[in-house]
């Protein structure tokens, strides 16, 4: 038994869409999955088996179809990319959103509305929860869909999505909710007591997770390794960014894979010591050492060629080969004596094995 735990983050959840791919890919099914605001979403979309659609979403929706905001605008304000354009963009936007008193939650309604069956959601054999906050008995509530009356799942969907900045409304049973990152942004609590032979926890924020689960259960935290920035920003060219980040780092983390930035089938240390002699190696250290604090070979060695493939432009998102990255970079170089790492490149070994 496997069970899925997704943070609430807002269009930082892009990441965790990228996140499930990669589980696809390596065959890792989930019996059970939880989330929070967003994680609640794509929760739902993961337990309905609308994957395809799932993934979709994430690299075509704007903000604007969700909150009637252009998406690029939110995230120029985010960058605090404040030229007079966007800045009068900007107090056209928040102007409406005072007139309206919050941003109104129609959009959002139709939209998951649309994608969202719930007679699929309940039919799935994928067990399916969320987390909100009812504020007005002052509560967490963490509720999985045997217990979310009857055609009420888009509106606990809903509650537990439901910003401060949305217009203030009574969504259930005549109560006020609001986001359930509030009090539970990452419910693993609520497989506390499930038996799950392991839990994979896909995180939205760089946080430390706190839990306690039975002691058989093998727990994977999966975490940005850099800050995704905006939660509210959906931009398509945004989100498809985070999307293929969560992807490669769910597989370097699922395949142990070695880089920083980039993506290398994983070589041990045996590998990295044949790539230079020791004289060499001394050499190569003595004149970039300053820019990378660390005398262990391998990760010497993997940082260079991560900055020389940054200069070079190499495609980040992909699994690479070594050996055959290295001969490429030597190809690449050969007419770049300029560049600061020429002879790094031109002096390392290739050892195909």
């Amino acid at each position: 038994m496997r069970g899925l735990v997704l943070e609430g983050g807002g269009a930082k959840g892009a990441y965790q869409a990228g996140a499930i791919k990669a589980f696809e890919k390596k065959g890792i099914k989930f019996d059970a999955v939880v989330g929070t605001s967003i994680g609640s979403i794509n929760g739902a979309m993961y337990a309905s088996k609308n994957l395809d659609m799932l993934y979709k979403l994430w690299l075509e929706t704007d903000s604007k179809a969700l909150f009637d905001i252009d998406g690029k605008l939110l995230y120029n304000l985010s960058k605090v990319n404040l030229s007079e354009k966007v800045i009068k963009d900007g107090l056209g936007a928040i102007s409406k959103v005072i007139k309206n008193k919050g941003i109104d939650t129609a959009n959002i309604r139709k939209f998951l509305s649309k994608h969202i069956s719930e007679k699929k959601l309940r039919n799935s054999n994928i067990d399916y929860g969320l987390a909100t906050y009812n504020i007005t008995d002052k509560k967490v509530v963490h509720i999985f869909k045997k217990d979310i009356p009857e055609g009420k799942l888009i509106d606990y969907i809903i509650a537990s999505s439901y910003l401060p900045i949305f217009k203030f409304e009574k969504i259930i049973d005549d109560k006020y909710y609001l986001d359930g990152g509030l009090h539970s942004n990452c419910p693993i609590v609520m497989f506390d007591d499930k038996d799950f032979d392991e839990i994979y926890v896909v995180k939205a924020w760089r946080t430390k997770v706190k839990y306690k689960v039975k002691k058989k259960t093998k727990v994977h935290i999966i975490v940005p390794r850099k800050a995704l920035g905006s939660s509210m920003a959906f931009v398509p060219e945004v989100s498809t960014e985070r999307f293929n980040y969560g992807y490669f780092e769910t597989l370097k983390y699922l395949d142990n894979l070695d880089g920083n930035n980039y993506y290398f089938k994983a070589y041990n240390s045996k590998y990295y010591d044949m790539l230079f002699d020791k004289r060499t190696f001394e050499k190569m250290v003595k004149k970039y050492g300053t820019m990378f604090s660390t005398r262990n070979k391998k990760r010497f060695i993997i940082r260079i060629v991560e900055k020389v493939c940054e200069d070079l432009g190499i495609d980040r998102f992909k699994i690479y080969n070594m050996p055959y990255l290295l001969t490429r970079l030597k190809y690449k170089m050969v007419n770049k004596k300029d560049n600061v790492y020429y002879d790094f490149i031109k002096s390392i070994k290739i050892e195909f094995i």
